[in-house]
């Protein structure tokens, strides 16, 4: 008999079982165990004393979930407006010559040796550990008759969920077209790596494959997690906390944007993606624009983008929930970890503003705040608001801002990504923007279903113009 399902059949009837030493002891309500139990218990206690002594050791070696981690735990309880799904990321990456997969398969697999974030098991209670050995990992082989058929797996694909307490909780498969480049599929849940992380794992693997030299380090992410638990003691956030509760006023939750149906009726969602860009040319000019007026591309794109927005909202000012990549310096190697280092915290705009010079001038304040404070838990910023409705989906909006000037953000010789897509629970639009290869990608991730596609489209477009309009007319003429 299968023990565990034997210990969860009592356990349902109120049964409990566990170790003293050696032995096996129950408690159980008077009579609520039959002689035939007792008999089942006898005959499977060898068994179920094994999985309860291991279920003791792997415990011992569990550490709490960071508060993001968390956060992607809860979305994915459907009784939240837009929950029920996990925080995935799917990427799809063109190579330029045919892929050896057996020497792939053997580089993947020491990367996973050496990387314990991709050796993570995530339980349902609120904890995750590391695998000390998995079985060998084979990367799927997928043969295809034509492109239509390629897009009929990245549907599928880009939208998998990974059943808790099992591992892994990411897939490697190439697909292979007859006369295309084969592509390289990559999807993870986002509760064991960032999309930086990812980065970093694609960058081991690909220097394993050419037989490159990599630098292993003697430190992971379970390290930093218990390192971070003593360094978060240690920390005064009362300048933190004084700054979010004098902001908690402003923040605009529940942003009132023309959906196509209350975001309370969308459930089994799927997300799809919007795509634009700024050439390499365009972006030197949108750079050499920023210095001029002494700010930064990250709030010029953010101002773009809340403006953009504002423009469609009911109301009189409107918060974007803004993604911070946020390694604390815990090890002289924390930028090789591989891991989930992902905080929150938020940007409002009101309208009203006279010009984009002066609406940059608003972000950019707040951006330097978010930079004083990053270290502070974005996840505990709404408790300062009052009258928060907990079920609901507060700050639906995010934007996820990934500059690296083109120096650290290419994907390794050879690969060329021509897809990606995240999901996110309790997320409606997802601007994710990166300057990899020099260009600016501009990139909206939409729940499917939230918004009528045209009146979407209007306002990707408003985005993309407004971008394209600072990069000549002058910022404090642009008012609209």
């Amino acid at each position: 008999m299968d023990c565990i399902a034997l210990i969860h059949d009592f356990a349902g009837r109120g049964i409990t079982l566990w170790l003293e030493g050696e032995k096996l002891k129950f408690r159980a309500a008077s009579g609520s165990l039959s002689t035939y139990d007792k008999d089942v218990l006898k005959a499977n206690k060898e068994g179920i004393v094994a999985y309860l002594k291991q279920v003791a050791e792997e415990e011992k070696s569990s550490f709490p979930l960071s508060s993001i981690q968390k956060s992607y735990l809860v979305g994915r309880d459907s009784t939240y407006d837009l929950g029920g799904i996990n925080t995935h990321y799917y990427m799809e990456l063109e190579l330029d010559s045919t892929l050896d997969i057996k020497k792939l398969q053997h580089a993947w697999n020491q990367v996973i040796a050496h990387d314990d974030a991709l050796r993570l098991v995530i339980s349902s209670k609120g904890s995750q550990r590391v695998l000390n050995s998995v079985p060998e990992y084979f990367i799927e082989e997928v043969f295809l008759n034509n492109q239509e058929e390629r897009l009929v797996k990245r549907s599928e694909w880009s939208h998998h969920i990974y059943p808790l307490d099992h591992w892994p909780f990411f897939t490697l498969r190439v697909s292979r077209v007859p006369c295309e480049k084969d592509i390289l599929h990559f999807d993870f849940d986002c509760m064991i790596m960032d999309a930086w992380s990812a980065k970093i794992a694609l960058t081991q693997l690909f220097k394993l494959y050419r037989d490159e030299p990599v630098r292993w380090i003697e430190y992971g992410f379970s390290d930093y997690c218990r390192d971070y638990v003593a360094y978060e003691s240690k920390q005064d956030y009362s300048l933190a906390e004084a700054f979010w509760k004098s902001k908690a006023g402003e923040l605009v939750c529940e942003p009132q944007l023309p959906y196509a149906k209350p975001l309370s009726e969308i459930r089994n969602h799927r997300f799809s993606r919007m795509v634009g860009e700024l050439s390499s040319e365009e972006y030197a000019i949108l750079q050499a624009k920023c210095r001029e007026n002494r700010t930064t591309p990250a709030a010029v794109i953010c101002t773009a983008y809340l403006k953009s927005l504002l423009g469609f909202s009911e109301d009189d000012a409107l918060t974007v929930n803004s993604t911070v990549f946020n390694r604390i310096p815990l090890h002289k190697d924390i930028n090789s970890v591989v891991g989930d280092f992902t905080n929150i915290a938020f940007v409002t705009l009101p309208k009203g503003l006279d010009s984009f010079a002066q609406c940059v001038q608003h972000v950019q304040k707040d951006l330097w705040q978010l930079v004083r404070f990053h270290t502070y838990d974005g996840t505990k910023i709404l408790k300062f608001k009052e009258n928060l409705a907990p079920m609901r989906a507060q700050m639906p909006v995010v934007i996820t801002c990934v500059l690296e000037g083109g120096r650290n953000g290419d994907m390794p010789k050879g690969l060329h990504q021509v897809y990606a897509l995240s999901k996110t629970p309790q997320v409606v639009l997802d601007y994710q923007v990166t300057d990899f290869d020099g260009k600016l990608s501009v990139n909206w991730d939409y729940a499917e279903g939230a918004f009528d596609f045209d009146t979407l489209s209007k306002m990707f477009n408003a985005n993309l113009n407004l971008l394209k309009r600072l990069l000549c007319e002058n910022w404090n003429e642009v008012r609209d």
